[in-house]
């Protein structure tokens, strides 16, 4: 444990004594901001429409958990995994290329607990990036209110959605840092987990208008067919399995790549 804990302090001193984290809550904040106003927009100005045209009824099923938070973190669910590469692209790629890696492997530490550590660090500062889009549903819940005076915001809704965020998040750090361990090229190892995860998010556009195995297959392999459960309130067990299979097998690929190292 002590092993694990020590790399871990040392990859967030890199990350905060770098502008990598900094940047990566800008960047963040910036892009929730615009789609949070952008759907909030949206809402009101459905709303004035039909009340125009007296549209109660309409009006009576709509909620902003709904229209602009559930789509927040839709969007969101798009951008960690475009954000997830460049974060894990160094943990131990730039290890090789610094030709520091060695030096770790000498180290009394086991694959596993530099896999571990690494892994804890960068999945810690995704986790705070995370954190920044809970602050807009904090903004509607003290300015804005419900159809009928009460709370705007569904948070057991918003708790969901946080957490199949998170768990997007974890999967993808995993698949990161199993490239990273394969290379000594960040450029290569951000590139290739991108299009990795881009794969699994977009799977199903390639099997639209099919029917049958492969459109199942594709559902099943689809990370943001999984989310979808978590953005509607319910957390079903498939989709926390599926999360923490990629995550155990990203972390396990990622110790047997770095064990590799030790016979090369």
């Amino acid at each position: 444990m002590r092993g694990i804990l020590a790399i871990a302090r040392k990859e967030l001193n890199v990350y905060f004594t770098t502008p990598i984290a900094y940047v990566a809550f800008m960047v963040m904040a910036l892009f929730a901001a615009l789609f949070f106003t952008g759907s909030v927009d949206v809402y009101r100005n459905f709303v004035a429409r039909m009340s125009a045209y007296e549209g109660q009824e309409i009006l009576e099923h709509l909620n902003l958990t709904d229209v602009v938070v559930s789509r927040l973190f839709d969007s969101v669910g798009i951008f960690i995994v475009i954000l997830s590469p460049f974060l894990s692209m160094r943990l131990v790629a730039e290890e090789k290329r610094g030709r520091t890696f060695e030096l770790i492997m000498t180290s009394p530490v086991r694959p596993f607990e530099i896999v571990a550590g690494k892994y804890l660090a960068a999945l810690g500062v995704l986790s705070v990036a995370i954190a920044i889009v809970a602050a807009f549903p904090v903004l509607l819940t003290l300015y804005a209110r419900g159809m009928h005076g009460g709370s705007p915001v569904e948070w057991q809704t918003v708790g969901t959605g946080l957490l199949g965020l998170f768990l997007l998040g974890a999967m993808c750090m995993a698949v990161g840092l199993f490239v990273s361990s394969l290379t000594d090229s960040v450029i290569v190892a951000a590139l290739i987990s991108l299009i990795v995860l881009l794969g699994l998010w977009l799977v199903t556009i390639f099997t639209i208008g099919n029917q049958g195995p492969a459109r199942d297959l594709a559902q099943g392999l689809s990370a943001s067919e999984h989310l979808g459960a978590f953005l509607q309130g319910r957390i079903e067990l498939k989709d926390i399995v599926y999360y923490l299979s990629f995550v155990a097998l990203g972390l396990w690929l990622s110790d047997r790549a770095i064990e590799g190292q030790r016979w090369v």
